[in-house]
């Protein structure tokens, strides 16, 4: 029979592991299989319903709203009619007393404070009797074309008002007798003269948009009021944006406060038939880019009258997305369970692997030092299961790898000092190996100073210091390594400037004009000497065959960047042939430039005639 597998013996990570799996399953099964799902339900739900409520409630303060502005407006028409008459009969009285000059700033005056056109009408013409009293709106035109009879109220339809919606907008005139040849005529625009003399209207209205506000905080859709005609109903969709503000279809009531209608795809007759139902999901156009459909909409309609051929229909607009944004979060809801059901497993945790994690606390922290370079510490845990022998383990790996470390400090530090040795015992070879090459050098340039007496030839003699020149470069190279710390690394820019300042002495040159730019940098034997010989060939030859009676001038420029190297030798001469080619020209100091450039540099030569002749050399040093 099997032995049953305990808790307490299993490793460290399966228990982890298991516990882990436990709580997060335990967890996600409540929190997505029972709780999120039921309470965004929910919620929805509940945002539907405020919404209905909210709409339901706008019906109805409409419905009251418009009963309340007809009824008011009927009422208020008598009423205005006699103040408009006693406050007529005032103005009269006023006139009698004033001049013609007063009358007429009387009667503007008089104007502005009823918001209305005031002025004294010849009987005959009807034309003002005063100039600043001119009378020029359509109340007045209409009166004055339809030969309108005085004493008498004239109520005027305006004529530009050709649109679906109904209007309040309607000019009213009155004219009194003053005297025989003239008379006090009033004129007045409706809506303008409603909201001077009756703010009713405009509180109802602000009082309505305030009411249609109550949804926004839920969507960025539209809530608004609308004439619909009901006799034009269609199939197609009842927004075009080439409409005009002013067309057959459909106008915007003056309650609401939107420039253009939000009904997306939706047609009359879809809003006709939905306007007593349950909501219209529907596609809406995006804001700001009409005609892309791509965002779902619900749509609440509601009939405020029941007009046969002009229904005002309310309209309330959500777009779905927002109201899914707008349904809160659920889990700020079920967060108290989450952390009492967190802070239950960190303690159950703690309670199982209290010993575990303080054991790994300390392999951790002992790790950590070992790395900083703290070898001597050790974990010192002690006990039989896993975490024990991982401790146990650890210090004698710890132990282990201090002895080697030891050992290995040991025979690095023997291996150094004979390394050391080493170097300083080659180092002194090879200084003592330059000093001997250097004095051979010089005893062979003195050598040829000692032929040269003897010799009568010119010929032989030049062909002695040419050979004299050479040697003595080699022996001005191995003079400066000797000299130099470092035996790779010699300094190029004194080392040409002695160079060339034994050269020019040798050669004794009048009015020589040298200019030397050559940056500081170090080179070893294999790049600075094939430098100096080509850089002696090119001045000597200069000084033998180039220079004249005139103002001698030599130039040598050196540049190093990264790996790549430019040599620029010029002078002002006479030049080379154009047609030379010194690879196989028969000057031995021309060949042996081209050859040391590409056979020992490894670069490229060119050579231009200008002004005199100039060398460029390009090669490459390995960093």
């Amino acid at each position: 029979m099997p032995r049953s597998i305990k808790f307490s013996n299993l490793s460290i990570s399966v228990k982890l592991l298991l516990s882990l799996l436990a709580l997060a399953s335990g967890l996600l099964t409540i929190l997505f299989l029972l709780i999120i799902p039921k309470m965004e339900k929910e919620q929805y739900s509940y945002k539907i319903k405020q919404v209905e409520q909210t709409i339901a409630l706008n019906t109805q303060q409409l419905k009251l709203s418009v009963d309340y502005i007809i009824s008011d407006g009927k009422a208020n028409a008598t009423r205005i009619k006699d103040s408009l008459e006693y406050k007529i009969h005032k103005i009269e009285d006023k006139l009698q007393t004033l001049d013609d000059k007063n009358k007429a700033l009387f009667l503007k005056e008089q104007g502005n404070n009823l918001g209305c056109e005031l002025s004294l009408i010849d009987n005959k013409s009807k034309k003002p009797k005063y100039e600043i009293n001119e009378l020029s709106n359509d109340g007045y035109i209409q009166f004055k074309s339809r030969n309108a009879t005085f004493n008498k109220w004239h109520v005027f339809t305006k004529k530009e008002e050709e649109n679906l919606c109904p209007t309040l907008t309607k000019h009213i005139t009155y004219s009194k007798k003053f005297d025989e040849n003239s008379s006090i005529f009033l004129s007045c625009n409706t809506d303008v003269f409603y909201n001077h003399e009756h703010s009713k209207e405009s509180e109802i209205k602000k009082y309505i948009q305030k009411s249609f506000s109550y949804t926004n905080p839920l969507h960025k859709g539209k809530t608004f009021l609308m004439w619909l005609n009901v006799e034009d109903a269609s199939n197609e969709p009842l927004y075009n944006r080439e409409d005009n503000i002013k067309n057959n279809k459909y106008c915007i009531s003056k309650l609401s406060d939107v420039d253009a209608i939000k009904t997306g795809l939706l047609s009359a007759k879809q809003i006709l038939e939905a306007s007593e139902g349950k909501p219209i999901i529907h596609m809406m156009d995006k804001e700001n880019d009409i005609g892309n459909y791509k965002y779902k909409a619900i749509s609440w309609i509601r009939s405020i009258n029941n007009h046969e051929k002009r229904r005002l229909i309310f309209v309330t607009t959500i777009y779905k997305e927002d109201l899914d944004n707008n349904i809160d979060s659920v889990f700020w809801k079920i967060l108290p369970a989450s952390l009492l059901a967190l802070i239950f497993s960190i303690i159950t945790g703690f309670l199982l692997f209290r010993k575990f994690s303080k054991s790994l606390d300390v392999l951790v922290k002992t790790s950590k030092e070992v790395r900083l370079g703290n070898i001597n510490l050790r974990s010192n845990i002690k006990g039989k299961d896993h975490i024990g022998e991982l401790g146990h383990t650890f210090d004698l790996m710890l132990d282990s790898m201090e002895n080697n470390i030891k050992n290995l400090d040991s025979k690095v530090e023997y291996r150094t000092s004979e390394l050391k040795k080493s170097l300083d015992e080659k180092n002194t070879l090879l200084k003592e190996i330059h000093h001997r090459v250097k004095n051979n050098l010089s005893f062979t340039i003195n050598l040829i100073k000692l032929q040269k007496r003897k010799v009568s030839d010119e010929s032989t003699k030049e062909l002695l210091t040419d050979v004299e020149e050479r040697i003595y470069i080699m022996e001005l190279l191995h003079r400066k390594l000797y000299e130099s710390k470092d035996l790779n690394s010699i300094p190029f820019k004194k080392y040409i400037n002695e160079l060339v300042e034994d050269i020019t002495y040798a050669y004794n040159i009048n009015d020589l004009k040298l200019n030397i730019d050559i940056d500081e940098v170090f080179m070893d034997i294999e790049h600075a000497l094939p430098c100096g010989l080509i850089i002696n060939e090119c001045i000597t030859n200069s000084f033998k065959y180039a220079f004249g009676d005139k103002e001698n001038e030599f130039s040598i420029i050196f540049r190093k960047e990264k790996n790549k190297c430019l040599l620029e030798i010029w002078d002002n001469g006479k030049g080379l042939p154009d047609n030379l080619d010194i690879n196989k020209t028969k000057s031995l100091g021309l060949r042996l430039i081209s050859s040391i450039s590409k056979g020992q540099l490894l670069g490229q030569i060119k050579y231009i005639n200008d002004k005199g002749v100039k060398f460029i050399i390009t090669f490459d040093i390995e960093e």
